[in-house]
């Protein structure tokens, strides 16, 4: 393997035991300069992956997807031209947190990026087979089929880069984003978030207004105790990182007619309580 071809290697690594339910709290605290220097030497040298606190299977299965080709590559050799190479890495791995038996509220937000991306991708039942091989598991096709079906057309998913990221209060963030392309959110919807931090791991949350004219979102977010997508959004992202949203879905609080009662609670409070204590700037958004 050569120098160029290494830290793309080690990071495909990370992303494949990031994904693994596993092998994934692993990660949790750990400062990763530490394991990608180690898999980096090891790759470097063509020597074992060093001892770092598994069991001996979880040891093996870390060891064969250090050594194994990428999912990408297993899928581009069968069905040339099916997924976009930039694109592969986030699709497995959102696949395979599908086979994790996650709870029902991330199933749904598996489900809704997913089902776009079988539409957008125009996969068949040829091409899911191919998947599960390069997988080595078994995907649910037909509760994605069936997500499809009503995903409607589009993106699976928009890039957006974090602008600034505002700590509110203790344990609640106030994140700033704008995508790459101009999200078509609705108030009331809500969106599957997810960060490269823990790729494959989508959760529902609701911004915070509708695109600004610039495009840009908040996104008003409390670390739950255990939640890993939560607390890697509040303690850990910073300006400049990528995040992933995935498309709008109407969640039943549009309005229609009628009179309005609003009512601020949970982190709908953060930016209020924020902008008090500094007074650098009115609120500008309160919601639930």
């Amino acid at each position: 393997m050569t120098e160029q071809e290494t830290p793309e290697a080690v990071a495909r690594w990370l992303s494949l035991v990031a994904a693994d339910a596993e092998l994934s709290p692993y990660l949790i605290g750990v400062d990763r300069d530490r394991p990608t220097e180690q898999v980096a030497r090891a790759l470097a040298t063509n020597a074992d992956l060093p001892y770092l606190g598994w069991s001996e299977a979880e040891q093996r299965r870390a060891e064969s997807y250090l050594r194994r080709r990428s999912f990408w590559e297993e899928v581009e050799d069968r069905c040339p031209g099916l997924l976009p190479e930039r694109d592969a890495p986030l699709i497995e791995a959102t696949l395979r947190r599908l086979t994790d038996r996650p709870d029902r509220s991330e199933k749904l937000a598996l489900l809704s990026v997913l089902g776009r991306a079988h539409r957008r991708y125009g996969l068949r039942p040829e091409h899911q087979t191919v998947i599960d091989d390069a997988l080595r598991t078994t995907v649910p096709w037909q509760e994605v089929e069936s997500a499809a079906t009503t995903a409607g057309d589009g993106p699976a998913w928009w890039p957006v880069e974090v602008l600034d990221h505002d700590p509110a209060c203790d344990g609640v963030a106030v994140i700033t984003v704008r995508p790459w392309r101009r999200l078509p959110y609705r108030p009331g919807q809500a969106v599957p978030v997810c960060t490269p931090r823990r790729p494959g791991r989508w959760r529902w949350l609701c911004p915070a207004n509708a695109p600004r004219p610039d495009g840009t979102l908040e996104l008003h977010v409390r670390a739950v105790r255990g939640g890993a997508v939560s607390t890697s959004l509040v303690h850990q992202v910073r300006p400049k990182e990528l995040l992933y949203l995935g498309p709008p879905t109407d969640t039943g609080l549009s309005l229609h007619d009628g009179d309005l009662l609003l009512i601020a609670g949970g982190t709908g409070l953060a930016r209020r309580c924020a902008r008090s204590s500094s007074r650098s700037r009115p609120p500008r958004t309160v919601g639930t």
